[in-house]
């Protein structure tokens, strides 16, 4: 909201306020600017635990499968953007007490003003259900950026345990294979340069410190819920249910390819790429090889995706967010050729000569620090904006 349709939007607000059903209501930049008494009661988090927060890290809404469902720049403040609401929902919402509840949403929009259409709050009104339902993901698992794990009440993993980096990239490992892992395959994957003796302490050592951190009040390794041993083998519970990031942005991506109507693959490519939000285990500097691996091959999933995007909005039209998609790859990697050519491109079609000039030589340098130099086609480019044509 601006300063100057601040009082009109408070105005339209309070009719929510005395409505039995809960209301809460956020801003463009997805900030709670609203919390009448029946979301209060409904929730227990009071208007001034909740105002000025991010709904979707307050409430860390699921949806009823109980995968991720609200983030930074969600698809429904998308789609009013565009006045192009959904009748109804269900998701899952984090209370003061921890607890997940199942609710139904309906969704209005109060504009700007009355000759201006842009949304300036996002009403969300909704009604309990009744409690999440038992077959809820056992955990959340994040490894794309920083490494972070939430049980299925929604709390965070945390504690000495979880901060010792190999239980993390353990788990990392053992998320990403579905079958059980040979613990020698472990050793040589976290610990190549030990011997095995030292390595396979180290192992027993870290499937500790990971079976803690998940459970704390565990007693014997052999109840863990999480971390099951059977025939020199780790795997994380095959009976459980599971959400792990990777496989959203991987799902989501192979989802946006198949996809022929190209507003609705823009649509899968965002959803999946909001996933990213850093390089594979960032935060840990695992860097051995298998981790290497990963890394790269997520990563170039990623640069993939967003280029593709662009692609697509260019077919549109969409030259703007065709650039924004070609520019987060370019920021991703310094020497991406292919990004740059394209925002080269549409500099000159805009007649920002200079702009693609000025991208040519970024691009030169990042090249030259690797001992590259730009390919014929980025040369062709750049000389025919040097030249006006």
């Amino acid at each position: 909201m601006t300063s100057a349709t601040e009082s009109e939007t408070a105005l339209g607000l309070q009719w929510f306020a005395n409505t039995g059903s809960g209301v809460w209501a956020v801003d463009a930049s997805q900030r709670i600017v609203f919390w009448n008494q029946a979301a209060q009661d409904l929730l227990g988090f009071t208007a001034d635990q909740a105002l000025g927060q991010s709904c979707y890290q307050l409430l860390a809404g699921q949806n009823t499968q109980g995968q991720p469902f609200c983030q930074a720049e969600c698809r429904r403040i998308q789609r009013a953007r565009r006045h192009d609401l959904e009748q109804g929902f269900e998701m899952l919402v984090r209370g003061q007490d921890g607890e997940l509840s199942r609710i139904g949403v309906s969704i209005v929009v109060i504009p700007v003003g009355a000759q201006d259409n842009t949304p300036a709050a996002l009403v969300h009104i909704f009604r309990p259900i009744g409690k999440a339902p038992a077959m809820l993901p056992l955990l959340r698992i994040q490894l794309l950026g920083n490494t972070n794990v939430w049980r299925a009440d929604g709390a965070l993993v945390d504690g000495p345990n979880w901060r010792k980096r190999k239980a993390q990239i353990l788990l990392a490992f053992l998320a990403l294979h579905s079958q059980p892992v040979h613990r020698e395959v472990l050793v040589e994957a976290l610990w190549p340069d030990l011997e095995y003796a030292a390595a396979l302490h180290n192992l027993n050592t870290t499937v500790y410190h990971l079976r803690k951190s998940l459970e704390p009040t565990l007693q014997h390794g052999s109840d863990s819920r999480y971390i099951h041993y059977e025939g020199n083998c780790y795997c994380l519970d095959a009976e459980a249910s599971l959400w792990l990031d990777v496989v959203a942005f991987e799902t989501g991506i192979a989802q946006a390819r198949r996809e022929p109507d190209p507003e609705q693959a823009i649509n899968f490519y965002r959803n999946a790429l909001s996933w990213y939000q850093g390089d594979f285990l960032s935060n840990l500097g695992a860097d051995t090889a298998w981790c290497s691996r990963e890394r790269d091959r997520l990563r170039d999933l990623y640069l993939d995706a967003l280029e593709e995007a662009g692609h697509l909005h260019e077919g549109r039209q969409e030259y703007r967010q065709a650039n924004e998609m070609y520019w987060k790859a370019l920021s991703a990697d310094p020497c991406h050729e292919s990004a740059c050519q394209r925002l080269m491109q549409l500099a000159a079609l805009r007649g920002d000569r200079g702009a693609a000039v000025t991208l040519y030589h970024r691009l030169l340098a990042a090249l030259s620090e690797m001992g590259a130099r730009p390919s014929p086609e980025t040369l062709r480019i750049y000389e025919a904006a040097q030249q006006g044509s």
